[in-house]
């Protein structure tokens, strides 16, 4: 339960750490600022007059510039007594500034920092390189939880994150500001991954699907609901970074509440440590270990303790076949995945006129579309989820580009089916490579997968930035390569009802057999899950679900036996 509640809170603490530069970074309505002469009492002039003289309107829209005003002598023009602006005037630039419209928005470091107009390429290339910073660091601390442990990567990772968070609230540069969120990147995607992996390495195959995707049904659906909300009740950039960041510091207590995990303990054949946890846990629900399981896997633990692959890296995972085409098809999964994530959530800005209320309608599709996720999952299996959805979610973009700009409710609604496909996409790709890859590389090989989906962060601002020249572009994009991806992830195995892969021999002969069109719900277990059963020790208690390769026994418990002793 503990675990379970400290996956809840990280989810909450993703969407404020990956969403939340977007609220700070946001571009309130602008236009130039007027010469301070036209400000002069004796003119009486009010703000909206003195706008509608010095900015000109686009044309085709009928809307103000936001980087052109008129090049005349206004105090010439006042006293000329014109009824209005004359429209062959010459233009120029904000030679005197800008003012922002903080009626609907408030400020940011886009308007402390004037990052408009010439200088609009700020916000994009900051959230750019807050990509590179994941980009850069997930491999290493990806093998570091595989060296030293998900608990103290979980724990350094928040606090470095939330530090840097914290103090990037007080820069007032560019480059202060970007590379404070540099660091931040860096930490963001490892200190969630890592408890993901830690939750799933405890949890038995039939409860895999719950516990990992109802944390992020409820509490990262709440805080992507309740993010721009936040930013707007505090109104103020700095201490909305403050607030969302200070929140990281509680997992200084992780190391008293949160247990280390067992399987990776047992890979590292700490045996001692890993019977340590498994009784605490037998203890708090009621139940006992019999000795000859406490032996087995002290025995095994033992064994572990000088085997070869005990010290993979994400190399191992390309030195055979078929763990080097599985963890390229990974690869490119996420790649994709990303990319359409983050490109529709970004994008939500240029939906409807509201900003807050487009990226809540947006945020919200989480919920549903996590139930959903796991009922799917369920009936249909992880691999066709994944490339269905993917390839609707790339369909739904592509009608997008096809659809005029001013058609903006059927955008809206095509978006939103976009957004919502996307989303069930996201769940079951961050839950198929704990599945496919081995328990001895899961975090090496885990954290590069999303190291180069973080390349594709780092693309996705741009991708958006493309709206400039035309709404459909992005969405061309996003749909075009969805529909290239998921066509890709055929090519995953079924993981659904399979055991969990501990060395590197399993990851290469686990879920093997199975057709392109394998449901796993339309029969019995296939016979590679037969297979794996005879040559594993499966012990499931309520928190745990630890795989032993009993290689070195003469008898191999089935596994309604085992969890007959255990319970």
């Amino acid at each position: 339960m503990m675990l379970f509640m400290i996956n809840c809170y990280i989810n909450m603490i993703y969407a404020f750490v990956y969403f939340g530069q977007l609220f700070m970074t946001l571009t309130p309505p602008h236009w130039c600022a007027a010469p301070n002469e036209l400000f002069d009492s004796d003119l009486n002039l009010t703000l909206e007059q003195i706008k509608e003289l010095t900015v000109p309107k686009d044309e085709t829209t009928g809307k103000f510039a936001k980087c052109k005003m008129y090049q005349v002598n206004f105090t010439q023009v006042v006293g000329g007594n014109l009824s209005g602006p004359d429209p062959t005037w010459p233009n120029t630039t904000c030679i005197n500034g800008w003012t922002y419209d903080f009626s609907l928005y408030y400020p940011t470091i886009t308007s402390q920092l004037n990052w408009v107009c010439e200088e609009d390429w700020k916000p994009s290339l900051s959230q750019s390189l807050f990509f590179v910073g994941a980009f850069m660091a997930s491999p290493v601390l990806g093998w570091a939880s595989d060296r030293w442990g998900r608990l103290p990567i979980i724990v350094a990772t928040n606090v470095m994150g939330g530090a840097a968070g914290v103090a990037s609230a007080f820069t007032n540069s560019f480059v202060a500001f970007t590379s404070l969120r540099f660091l931040v990147g860096m930490t963001f995607d490892t200190h969630y991954t890592v408890v993901y992996i830690l939750l799933l390495e405890y949890v038995s195959s039939e409860y895999r699907t719950i516990m990992a995707n109802v944390p992020i049904m409820i509490f990262l659906t709440a805080g992507l609901c309740a993010m721009p909300w936040l930013a707007l009740y505090l109104h103020d950039w700095s201490t909305f970074a403050i607030v969302i960041h200070a929140l990281q510091f509680i997992s200084l207590s992780f190391p008293w509440v949160v247990p280390e995990s067992a399987r990776w303990l047992l890979s590292k054949g700490r045996s001692k440590e890993t019977v340590d946890i498994i009784t605490r846990a037998a203890h708090m629900n009621k139940k006992s270990l019999t000795p000859e399981l406490i032996r087995e896997l002290e025995e095994f633990g033992n064994k572990q303790k000088n085997a070869k692959n005990t010290q993979a890296t994400a190399l191992d995972l390309l030195k055979t076949p078929v763990l080097r085409l599985r963890f390229h098809v990974l690869c490119v999964m996420w790649l994709v995945i990303i990319l359409a994530y983050d490109g529709h959530v970004r994008n939500s800005e240029h939906i409807g006129s509201n900003v807050f209320v487009s990226f809540t309608l947006v945020g919200f599709v989480e919920l549903p579309a996590d139930f959903l996720t796991m009922v799917l999952v369920e009936k249909v299996g992880r691999r066709h989820t994944t490339s269905i959805t993917l390839v609707l979610s790339g369909v739904a973009c592509l009608v997008i580009a096809a659809i005029p700009e001013t058609y903006t409710t059927s955008i809206m609604a095509l978006a939103v089916t976009g957004r919502f496909l996307i989303t069930m996409s996201i769940n079951v790709g961050q839950q198929y490579p704990v599945e496919v890859l081995p328990t001895v590389a899961r975090g090496t090989g885990a954290g590069l997968i999303h190291t180069l989906g973080n390349l594709t962060g780092f693309i996705s601002p741009y991708v958006v930035y493309l709206s400039k020249i035309g709404h459909y572009l992005p969405y061309t994009i996003l749909g075009l390569v969805s529909i290239l991806g998921g066509s890709i992830c055929v090519l995953l195995p079924e993981t659904l009802n399979q055991i969990l892969p501990d060395t590197l021999e399993d990851g290469e002969t686990f879920f093997t057999g199975q057709g392109y069109c394998y449901n796993p719900c339309a029969g019995s277990r296939n016979e590679d899950g037969d297979r794996e059963l005879e040559h594993h020790t499966y012990i499931d208690s309520t928190f745990q679900a630890l795989i032993l390769t009993a290689e070195n026994t003469k008898r191999i418990p089935q596994e309604e036996e085992v969890r007959e002793r255990v319970a």
